[in-house]
């Protein structure tokens, strides 16, 4: 019987690996798209004792379990997407955006545009930290490596019109995924601490980071996990197959 509990755990670690591939592989064109991995821990033992006059005690596992799910916030590429208003990191960090109810929420996905009032937003609508706001009648905009973003006019006048604010995490593994390529603070992230981009992390104007999945590794995976889940059910076969011998020894 522990067999065919322990040959089960493993068809279901299998298939939450299954699920965490798919949704790797199904976001691989999602802008700032960060992988995720499954992590596994083996199930408690069970103590046997051999007897005799030297008694050894023996552990038998009893399978797998789904430990945790974690997300790897490796650099994707950066590719040109010639939009002024469209930017990318390089080093850690994230875009702080907040929600209509004044929520702060952090993305690496750069897609920025503007609203009727011209304020800088994403492109669902949630307001780019710092409240930029592009004057009426900006002919250029210009985003530093810092951040800074700077508006020309028809005459020739530039300004400073805003900042983008940027943040980090002690743990940014520990971020919760909210949808919508936006992450929310956690305990185990820690809470956000505001860094000023130009040396440790770079803005890039025009350019956009893309998912950091490998389409290759994501396939390669996936066959594995097809393979060691169809051996676990050989298993649950076998130990059927068992059970059923010791029900007819009674025949």
């Amino acid at each position: 019987m522990r067999a065919l509990y322990s040959a089960a755990s493993g068809m279901t670690a299998q298939q939450h690996r299954l699920d965490t591939i798919a949704n790797n592989i199904s976001n691989v064109s999602t802008t700032g798209f960060k992988k995720s991995r499954d992590a596994f821990q083996d199930l408690f033992y069970q103590q046997l004792a051999t007897g005799g006059v030297q008694a050894n005690t023996l552990q038998l596992g009893n399978g797998v379990r789904l430990a945790g799910i974690e997300r790897d916030h490796g650099q994707g590429t950066v590719v040109a997407t010639n939009d002024p208003l469209h930017v990318a990191l390089q080093g850690d960090g994230f875009f702080v955006v907040e929600t209509l109810e004044g929520e702060q929420m952090f993305t690496r996905d750069g897609q920025f545009t503007q609203d009727v009032d011209g304020m800088l937003v994403t492109q669902s609508g949630l307001r780019v930290g710092g409240d930029v706001q592009i004057p009426a009648g900006t002919t250029a905009i210009r985003i530093d490596y810092d951040g800074t973003i700077r508006a020309s006019t028809s005459d020739g006048q530039e300004a400073v019109v805003g900042q983008l604010e940027l943040a980090t995490f002690v743990n940014p593994a520990g971020l919760l995924s909210r949808g919508g390529n936006l992450y929310g603070a956690s305990p185990q992230s820690g809470e956000p601490t505001q860094v000023q981009a130009g040396t440790d992390v770079q803005v890039v104007q025009g350019f956009l980071e893309q998912s950091n999945v490998d389409v290759a590794t994501e396939l390669i995976d996936m066959i594995q996990a097809q393979r060691v889940y169809e051996l676990n059910s050989k298993v649950v076969q076998a130990a059927d197959e068992s059970l059923q011998v010791a029900v007819n020894l009674r025949r």
